[in-house]
């Protein structure tokens, strides 16, 4: 059990930039296959909803980066204030395409 917990400890600050490159990279995915492969097809429903859950994952996993820099080192307080950064960074990235899902047809994108 302490192992699992000193793990976790260890992992906390890494979540933002772990758990968004992740997300980012699955929504981006998801968008692109469904817009490329069969762009006469595609509805942006599913992409928005995917797009949603990986906002969702995104930012949680930012607020946990952020949680972890409360009573830690400097090391650690650095990585978790670089991973809320990048946390929302790829919040921004992955807001970006939902417009474009929205605005833009999909065989014009």
């Amino acid at each position: 059990m302490k192992t699992s917990r000193a793990l976790s400890a260890a992992l906390t600050p890494w979540a933002g930039l772990v758990i968004g490159l992740i997300a980012a990279a699955f929504v981006h995915q998801f968008g692109s296959e469904g817009t490329f492969d069969h762009c006469d097809a595609f509805a942006p429903g599913p992409a928005i909803v995917v797009a949603l859950a990986g906002l969702i994952a995104t930012l949680t996993a930012g607020f946990t980066s952020w949680r972890s820099m409360r009573g830690a080192d400097e090391t650690r307080r650095l990585i978790a204030a670089i991973s809320v950064g990048m946390a929302l960074l790829f919040a921004f990235a992955i807001i970006l395409p939902v417009f474009a899902a929205v605005l833009i047809s999909p065989c014009f994108q």
